[in-house]
């Protein structure tokens, strides 16, 4: 049967090939070169999970003072609020540490600073492979909801995207999509058009967009949503341990019912669990699998 360190293994290996590519010192290698990288997803689950490998936590919290320049606090906020994380105690440490090392003022409530010890081992040579599309905008156009915007245009280019679509896409409120979608538009860089009493958005000078930000990834992970689905496999599977297979499996049909819209926006399928106590080791071994694919492996 599937296991919970089977489950962890692929989370930290998705983990440690992200923060790779971003320029942390690993042994595992790149398998998301061709995706997109999303900083404040990745640095949020870390944050949150930072259990599952205080080195991997560590690593990240090097690159964070190193390139805190790049990374929305706002946006990181908001990820954290979508996931119910906003005062997850293991963040606040995260935060905290930050705040000590670096002074970036994530808040962190009246958390205490982990022991820690920068290695200054992480490195970002350049930003031009594919996978740094969404830091190569924010060293073009700074950090914030236009920068998102225009990586969600790019990467769903041939998509029209509605500004509450756009909301998901970025991880910004609406009022702040709809707030840089006008300057946008004034530009000429995107265009909208009125569908069934909806305003639909998208690039009208994509090529023009790409030649200068350029390489594009072939793929788009929706990563908020992705990690989101990781934390509540995560959470439940650790919880099992402590329960009985009947237990375990109501809280796996549960989980499945209550959060379809998620697996919806992660582009997962949930899987047809049998009605007995055997649903708990099919969703086990669902699980793994979806971690080991999430991972590259």
């Amino acid at each position: 049967m599937a296991t919970y360190s089977e489950l962890r293994e692929h989370v930290l290996n998705a983990l440690w090939s992200q923060w790779h590519e971003l320029g942390v010192a690993a042994t595992v290698p790149r398998r998301h070169s061709d995706d997109v990288i999303d900083p404040e997803p990745l640095i949020a689950f870390t944050a949150t999970h930072g259990d599952l490998d205080p080195r991997l936590r560590d690593e990240s919290i090097d690159w964070v003072l190193r390139y805190a320049t790049y990374v929305s606090k706002a946006r990181l906020k908001n990820v954290l609020r979508d996931w119910g994380l906003i005062d997850d105690p293991l963040y606040r440490e995260y935060a905290a540490t930050l705040n000590a090392h670096g002074g970036v003022g994530w808040p962190a409530g009246r958390a205490k600073p982990l022991p820690f010890h920068s290695r200054h081992r992480s490195l970002l040579e350049n930003l031009a492979r594919p996978a740094l599309l969404s830091l190569r905008i924010r060293a073009v156009c700074g950090v914030g909801a236009r920068a998102e915007l225009l990586r969600a245009f790019l990467t769903q280019r041939h998509q029209e995207m509605t500004a509450a679509e756009l909301s998901l896409e970025t991880s910004y409120r609406k009022r702040n999509v709809l707030t840089e979608l006008g300057p946008l538009r004034f530009s000429g860089l995107v265009k909208s058009s009125r569908v069934v009493n909806a305003d639909r958005y998208s690039l009208s000078k994509s090529d023009e967009l790409s030649a200068v930000v350029g390489p594009l990834p072939k793929r788009a992970t929706r990563w908020t949503a992705t990690f989101g689905v990781l934390h509540l496999i995560l959470d439940v599977t650790r919880s099992g341990t402590k329960q009985s297979d009947l237990q375990n499996a109501l809280e796996a049909v549960r989980l499945l019912n209550e959060r379809r819209a998620l697996f919806a926006a992660a582009g997962i399928e949930i899987p047809s669990l049998p009605p007995d106590t055997s649903a708990w080791p099919a969703f086990l071994m669902w699980s793994v699998g979806q971690a080991k694919s999430i991972a590259g492996s």
